[in-house]
């Protein structure tokens, strides 16, 4: 497989660039955009090519060049990238982005094409084997809906079953939609919007929506997301300790990335670990701890090392 396309090099970039560009431009536009995407010598060989009219793309007019050509040339995709594709679609949730008729047309294209890539090419340790059936139609449109609502800031109403089995509806905006390798299932992230004196974060898997009803409300506001989780965590952090034995300090790194954490070095092979949480996601993190087993220690705070020591004594009783 050629990894290099002749015509994806940096001389050809930076053409497509100018050509993209709306209206006349100007030399320093030009050498601009020669800087911004090529090498420190870019500039000697393109500039005089460009404005000299070596190679009659654009025309010159005062001070200001016009493009000749209406519309920058679409560029082929090369085999590296087919095959990407041709991977994508093999994957069992390509069918929440796209729809029947997009897939089979790519596929009709890329009948051709070898993936790049199977999904057994890949093994997910720690993972749970129940996630959400990403095939399952309601469950492609809901997603559907919720993506489309997250890019208009549209308001929906949903209903859903909490994690106690209670029927729950309100009107919701959907602000973020996150996927877990460990339990290989989306969770949305939505603000309760009826009560404007105090907005509500909730957190909601999506195999547990029912059905979503549109409704003609959008959101004007600024919707900091990151402010409202942060708002809901414990005031304490975990903290925990980590023993760089067996590649763990990277593993933790991965495993913990969808966290807000601070992590300083103690000692050759120990680290120092504070994970921020709410307790939405509380039961996760302490599975997920615990799948490090001793490479991990945990050292604070009272409330989580609790719930630590409970689940512990749990597991040895059903181990007999």
């Amino acid at each position: 497989m050629t990894l290099y396309s002749e015509i994806y090099n940096c001389y050809y970039q930076i053409v497509y660039a100018l050509l993209k560009r709306e209206g006349a431009l100007t030399k320093k536009d030009i050498q601009d955009v020669i800087n911004t995407y090529g090498f420190c010598e870019s500039e000697l060989f393109l500039l005089p090519k460009l404005i000299e009219q070596a190679w009659n793309l654009f025309e010159k007019d005062g001070d200001l060049f016009y493009k000749k050509i209406e519309t920058a040339p679409a560029l082929p995709l090369s085999t590296l990238q087919k095959s990407w594709i041709k991977a994508l679609l093999l994957d069992k949730r390509i069918a929440l982005f796209l729809s029947k008729e997009n897939r089979e047309l790519l596929e009709t294209k890329l009948s051709e094409v070898e993936p790049l890539f199977y999904p057994n090419d890949f093994y997910y340790y720690d993972a749970f084997t129940d996630g959400d059936d990403f095939t399952d139609p309601t469950y492609q449109e809901n997603f559907r809906k919720i993506l489309s609502a997250i890019e208009k800031k549209q308001v929906l109403k949903i209903h859903f079953s909490s994690h106690k089995n209670n029927r729950v509806h309100h009107f919701f905006l959907p602000c973020k939609l996150e996927y877990s390798i460990k339990n290989d299932c989306f969770r949305l992230y939505a603000l309760e919007t009826r009560n404007r004196a105090h907005y509500q974060l909730f957190t909601i898997n999506l195999s547990r929506i029912e059905s979503i009803e549109e409704i003609n409300e959008s959101w004007d506001k600024e919707v900091k997301l990151d402010s409202y989780i942060t708002k809901f965590y414990y005031k304490e952090p975990v903290t925990l300790l980590i023993y760089n034995q067996r590649n763990a300090l990277e593993r933790a790194m991965l495993q913990f990335a969808n966290y807000r954490k601070n992590t300083t070095k103690i000692d050759e092979n120990t680290y120092q670990c504070e994970i921020y949480y709410n307790n939405s996601n509380e039961t996760e993190l302490l599975i997920e701890i615990l799948s490090f087993g001793p490479l991990v220690k945990v050292i604070g705070n009272e409330h989580f090392l609790t719930l630590l020591k409970r689940r512990l004594k749990e597991q040895k009783k059903r181990w007999g």
